[in-house]
């Protein structure tokens, strides 16, 4: 085992009872200033948590939490355990390649990892091999995207439902009368109204799946149904003739985000590509992506045109909404405040403060920054 240690730090207690309870499994000893963590291999993990649940002297008989890392080239889970009965923590890492990103599942050690693990692998795409039920616990079946993943594609992302509007548009084409004119359709807007309405054909579809108390193959063949069922319902409206005002107006705010996201990503991607083709390390590729977006963010502020006239909103509806020079103005702002939150825990860090002191020093630091942004 290696400590991690230097010399004249002593292990906790609960390290040392590790190292009694599997002499024969090697894991490093990793301080952090929360719970004490250790690494250990994937190929060992399934043996090494059973040691940890059913060893007298360990007892984790709590899985507190399960979670996901990104770190680009590889991928780690941390699960964080606790001991009722002997009142100690612990914190288990495992990394491996992002390339063939499993580990073996713990959900019949802690039931509580089933819906942990469910929700890691649809978050990240860790498959977590012998689960009992692998399924999405928030997104759609065959999404094919991991939301936290780093390279989650931030705009494209509309792309997994382009082929159900091709289908409907297709279909659509073919009923509708001939010579009819094309009426102007805001596609953004429409692939937007068009997820919400299949999000809740699926969830209604699984409710009624799992009342009728159908097993999870027959589940997946009901979603399917009426998805499909959907689908030809929608082809159907889109063929029929609709009025004009029920179409999204073409500067629609809803769009504009969209597109703004879109623009985004791109520089997100480019600067991430530049970052790599100069060898920057992981914490310089982040600062040359930050300052990237900071730049972008500067320019759509500069180049906001003055506002279009808008009808008149009611005075129940709410406050105007913010010109571009106040959004930008918060988004610095927001970045600042990030400045100084990171740089205040990294200090605390370095003084060795414990983790209640370690707020507190940057809550200390957050309340400066408000006065100088006050007396400023």
């Amino acid at each position: 085992m290696s400590d991690g240690t230097t010399t004249g730090q002593s292990l906790p207690p609960v390290l040392e009872r590790l190292r009694e309870a599997v002499p024969d499994i090697s894991f490093e000893y990793v301080p952090t200033p929360l719970d004490p963590a250790v690494v250990v291999s994937r190929d060992e993990l399934l043996r090494f948590m059973t040691a940890l649940k059913e060893d007298e002297r360990l007892a984790f008989d709590y899985l507190r939490c399960l979670s996901g890392v990104d770190y680009i080239d590889e991928l780690e889970v941390v699960y964080h355990l606790r001991s009722f009965r002997h009142g100690h923590t612990l914190a288990v890492k495992v990394k491996m390649p992002a390339d063939d990103p499993h580990v073996p599942s713990v959900a019949h050690i802690w039931r509580a990892a089933d819906w942990h693990e469910r929700e890691t692998w649809e978050m990240f795409g860790i498959v977590f091999e012998g689960h009992p039920d692998l399924r999405p616990l928030l997104t759609e079946e065959g999404l094919g995207y991991y939301p936290l993943r780093k390279s989650h594609p931030l705009a494209e992302i509309e792309d997994w439902q382009e082929s159900l509007l091709e289908r409907v548009e297709k279909l659509a084409a073919a009923a509708a009368p001939a010579g009819a004119p094309e009426a102007a359709v805001d596609e953004k807007a429409q692939k937007v109204a068009m997820a919400q309405k299949k999000a809740e054909v699926i969830k209604k579809a699984r409710e009624e799946a799992r009342a009728k108390g159908l097993p999870p193959e027959e589940e997946r063949k009901y979603v399917q149904e009426a998805i499909k069922r959907f689908e030809e319902e929608m082809a159907k409206e889109a063929a029929a003739p609709a009025p004009a005002a029920a179409r999204p107006a073409a500067g629609d705010e809803r769009a504009q985000k969209v597109a703004m996201a879109q623009k985004k990503a791109e520089v997100i991607k480019k600067a991430r590509e530049e970052a790599r083709a100069k060898g920057l390390s992981g914490e310089e590729e982040r600062q040359y992506v930050q300052q990237a977006v900071k730049r972008f963010e500067e320019e759509m502020a500069g180049a906001a045109a003055p506002p279009a006239p808008q009808p008149q909103r009611p005075a129940a509806e709410g406050k105007a909404p913010l010109s571009a020079a106040d959004k930008a103005a918060r988004i610095a702002l927001a970045q600042k405040k990030a400045e100084v939150i990171k740089k205040a825990r990294e200090e605390a860090r370095a003084k060795g403060l414990s983790g209640e002191e370690e707020r507190q020093y940057v809550q200390e630091a957050l309340r400066r920054l408000e006065q100088e942004g006050e007396g400023g």
